[in-house]
């Protein structure tokens, strides 16, 4: 199978996925979305969306979601623990907290940062900016912030002391939007988030992942 790459958020948290979970091994070709090679025929022959990350398996069906590629590759990776989970329960867990993170604060901060007219020119006409949007974003984002702050007491992880699918997710999105447009959300305040995003950014994976992997991953 073959992994299509590129230097932004949603690759970087299937990256992420892969060099925490182990036991895959793929082909890579790396898209230039700054030359907007993801707008081009030859790619959207593969993925009609134009959206990078995808994923082709053997049998030439194409994944395009992140959340869907990374389940699929969890349950196919040899050996290691499933980072969704080993029993029902553990996995609703997870995917709870997934679809929280992503609706609350994920998508949000990438709609944010989309309605901003500076990114004209970045999307070259793929994204219509709603500046009005902006405040009202700002606001509701900092609001689930600060809930999640409240729901980390006491916990080092989204699902407890288990480290799953739902942390990788937000650090995979979120960790190059606040290295560059948003170091809002990591303000002095929120101690929880704050030591939580620390410990994110200590794992040895988090560093790797910055990455574009090469044309071969083994891990």
């Amino acid at each position: 199978m073959k992994f299509f790459d590129a230097a932004a958020s949603h690759p970087m948290a299937v990256r992420l996925f892969v060099l925490e979970r182990g036991g895959l091994n793929f082909d890579v070709e790396t898209i230039d979305i700054m030359s907007l090679q993801n707008r081009r025929l030859a790619f959207r022959a593969i993925n009609p969306r134009g959206e990078v990350p995808a994923l082709r398996l053997d049998n030439g069906t194409v994944l395009t979601e992140i959340t869907a590629i990374c389940e699929y590759l969890d349950e196919i990776a040899l050996g290691g623990t499933s980072l969704f989970g080993n029993t029902p329960e553990q996995r609703a867990e997870t995917r709870m907290w997934l679809r929280r993170i992503d609706l609350e604060v994920c998508q949000p901060i990438n709609s944010w940062f989309r309605n901003d007219p500076a990114t004209v020119d970045f999307y070259k006409g793929n994204r219509l900016p709603t500046p009005d949007a902006r405040v009202n974003q700002k606001v509701l984002i900092n609001q689930a912030l600060n809930m999640l702050d409240d729901q980390l007491e006491g916990k080092t992880w989204l699902c407890g002391d288990r480290f799953s699918a739902a942390d990788i997710h937000f650090y995979g999105l979120m960790k190059m939007m606040a290295m560059q447009v948003c170091d809002w959300m990591l303000l002095p305040g929120r101690e929880n988030f704050l030591a939580y995003w620390k410990r994110l950014d200590e794992r040895e994976a988090s560093k790797k992942a910055l990455q574009n992997f090469p044309l071969k991953v083994v891990v």
